[in-house]
């Protein structure tokens, strides 16, 4: 017997997709409640650049919206370091650290 009848094989050998697959994974992914990340002006993001250079050079505490395609969360602490060439910052929180990407951030409010 070939190894396409065997098993989950007669899938596995296909490899091609049908616009009606595609329309009936994306309309799955809408059901599921995913969403896209919302794309930020460049003034927005400009404030929001602003306000993390403001928390590290201050020492302020600065409340991050960070983008997670179910819900989003909030970061409560401090940033104690930037890193340019990562694009990414350190965060200080009540439980310890988190390394957060700029590409992630929605809002950051002092």
């Amino acid at each position: 017997m070939s190894i396409k009848l065997r098993g989950n094989g007669r899938w596995e050998s296909s490899r091609m997709m049908l616009p009606q697959h595609k329309e009936a994974i994306n309309q799955q992914l809408k059901d599921t409640g995913l969403k896209r990340k919302p794309e930020l002006h460049e003034d927005e993001l400009q404030i929001v650049m602003e306000n993390i250079s403001l928390s590290y050079a201050r020492k302020a505490i600065i409340c991050v919206t960070i983008f997670d395609e179910y819900t989003n969360r909030d970061l409560v602490g401090v940033v104690v370091s930037i890193n340019t060439y990562r694009q990414n910052f350190k965060i200080e929180l009540d439980n310890g650290y988190e390394f957060v990407d700029f590409a992630e951030v929605i809002r950051a409010i002092l």
